[in-house]
């Protein structure tokens, strides 16, 4: 099976905010980069629902989970254990999502859900949503379907780009010239290597790879582009 890599971040207020400390930089991992399932409030309300991925739950974050719904509720344990199974894991009302950041997956299930909205009747019947709900759970919740890499943001659907993804594909870059920089500590540089200014130009040419940087020694110029006297003035 396909490894989730759908993250959200919750409102204040949230059900779950008082188990947030168990979850680090308050990210809960998704099964899905959207909310895929339905359930019927007490009140024969419908409700669309995100899907907290428990695979990428740990026993600890599981439990406290399981105890706070069934606090909630006055349920017993084993009552929202079965519920539970029956979602394929714990459910979330999609109003208390605040932010979302995913990856090659989510990105990929995104653009086809995208794609979805964009061709099936609109709005969609029962029927054209039944296949894309098929088609989500066969291909990425039971089966092993890979997504296609996300290497920059061109490998993102322009319908899926914003300013805001764009600084992050900016920021990831700059993270990766930093661990050049820093390959000192890897083997990869020598601190001579270092101090000529080497790993500083290799750095530079990831973070801007539409220009090219190179070292430049005292040899290359001319003797007549300097004058010592005025060097030294």
């Amino acid at each position: 099976m396909t490894k989730h890599d759908t993250w959200v971040k919750l409102k204040p207020g949230n059900p779950y905010e008082s188990v947030l400390d168990l979850f680090p930089d308050g990210k809960i991992p998704m099964r899905d980069p959207f909310p895929l399932e339905q359930t019927t409030e007490p009140n024969g309300e419908r409700v669309v629902l995100w899907i907290i991925d428990l695979e990428r739950l740990s026993p600890i974050q599981i439990n406290a989970i399981t105890q706070l719904i069934a606090t909630r509720l006055g349920a017993e344990v084993i009552e929202v254990q079965a519920e539970t199974a029956s979602l394929g894991g714990f459910g979330l009302s999609d109003g208390w999502v605040e932010s979302m950041e995913c990856d090659a997956e989510g990105f990929q299930r995104s653009k086809e859900v995208a794609d979805f909205f964009e061709t099936a009747p609109q709005p969609p019947s029962a029927r054209a949503w039944r296949k894309f709900y098929n088609s989500q759970h066969e291909r990425w919740i039971e089966g092993d379907e890979v997504p296609p890499p996300i290497n920059s943001i061109e490998d993102v659907d322009p319908r899926l780009r914003t300013p805001e993804l764009e600084q992050a594909f900016k920021m990831r870059k700059v993270e990766a010239a930093l661990l050049a920089a820093e390959g000192i500590a890897q083997g990869n540089y020598s601190v001579l290597d270092v101090l000529t200014g080497r790993a500083f130009t290799d750095a530079l040419n990831i973070i801007d790879p539409e220009n090219s940087y190179s070292l430049v020694g005292y040899d290359d110029f001319d003797d007549d582009e300097f004058d010592d006297d005025e060097i030294y003035e």
